[in-house]
């Protein structure tokens, strides 16, 4: 069975990044052994996928005048760590697989390199079959991509919209995805007494997104097997910034917390090494992948023409990410 699970995401716009891995020689045995391995195996796709929904809110802690807008379109680079390129496969969690060499238990996740991971055993009633743990997909950086529009409210509050309702991409068949997401950013200097005279803007902001992402695996072939991910991702900030002509030093700190479903649905089949005969199973993976802690971000953002932004911003945390910036702001 080669199965191949597209891990990639289109966000917005026909952009589309995809990186191709396969967790199929996983599906053997138990259903226990299935999930602890294919999820140990995907998670880094689960956590970069909810790390992006948390990124490109925003590029300054200035809120806009009242009707004033922008629109700006994010891709997000995120950096998987050393710690979630490889796992260690602990055969206390195993039911019915087991290492073929107890001392080679490292395997790579999707992130990890394009090396085959170590062997594994499949036994029933004293009759075995073995295979190697899948490999990585070679790639430590995971992309994503958002657009959003930022529009000024009353009391210096800003209203942040992502939405692509649920779709078919076009360039590949079959593949569905569907994102929405807000924010509301609130300057704080408001309420102080002082405020006009302090140099920096400052404001606190909270998001919320959901992203659904649906895609065939071996591309369809006529068949019921498909990845599907639902990533739900919020962060709450505070935010300071400062304005020098046509440049803008920004930065935060506060709190991420992200969360991704990811199921493997279908029927799949592998060979019983007992009976020699070809076993079913349906929906054998079912998993979800957590990424939570502090944040902390610094950036600049370069307004010219009036309304032309470009931006770049360095995000530190569970998964460091690079994230640019372009369009346009009217805000004058």
């Amino acid at each position: 069975m080669k199965s191949k699970v597209l891990a990639g995401f289109l966000l917005l716009s026909g952009t589309l990044s995809a990186q191709f891995v396969d967790p199929s020689p996983f599906i053997s045995g138990a259903r226990s052994d299935m999930n602890y391995l294919a999820g140990e195996y995907l998670n880094p796709i689960g956590r970069s996928l909810a790390t992006g929904l948390n990124n490109g809110w925003y590029t300054t802690a200035k809120t806009h005048k009242l009707g004033r807008f922008d629109l700006m379109l994010h891709p997000t680079l995120m950096i998987i760590p050393d710690v979630d390129r490889t796992f260690t496969i602990n055969e206390a969690r195993l039911s019915e697989l087991e290492l073929v060499d107890p001392s080679n238990n490292i395997a790579p996740t999707a992130a990890g390199e394009d090396e085959a991971g170590p062997e594994l055993r499949y036994t029933n009633s004293g009759i075995s079959a073995n295979f190697n743990a899948p490999p990585g997909s070679g790639f430590r950086i995971f992309p994503f991509l958002s657009a959003q529009v930022n529009v000024g409210l009353v009391f210096n509050t800003d209203l942040s919209l992502r939405y692509i309702p649920q779709t078919s991409i076009p360039v590949i068949n079959d593949v569905e995805v569907g994102l929405f997401g807000f924010g509301l950013k609130h300057d704080v200097l408001q309420w102080l007494p002082g405020d006009k005279i302090i140099p920096v803007d400052v404001s606190v902001m909270f998001s919320y997104s959901q992203l659904n992402f649906r895609a065939p695996l071996d591309g369809g072939n006529g068949n019921d097997q498909q990845i599907v991910m639902e990533s739900r991702g919020y962060t709450m900030r505070a935010l300071v910034s400062k304005k020098i002509t046509f440049l803008t030093v920004y930065g935060g700190v506060g709190y991420n917390n992200g969360l991704t479903d990811i199921n493997i649905n279908g029927t799949f089949e592998y060979r019983d090494p007992n009976t020699n005969l070809v076993t079913s199973i349906e929906d054998p993976v079912a998993i979800t992948a957590e990424n939570n802690g502090m944040i902390g971000q610094l950036g600049l953002r370069l307004k010219f023409l009036w309304v032309v932004c470009l931006s770049a911003d360095y995000t530190f945390g569970a998964y460091d990410a690079v994230t640019l910036g372009t369009g346009f702001s009217i805000d004058f």
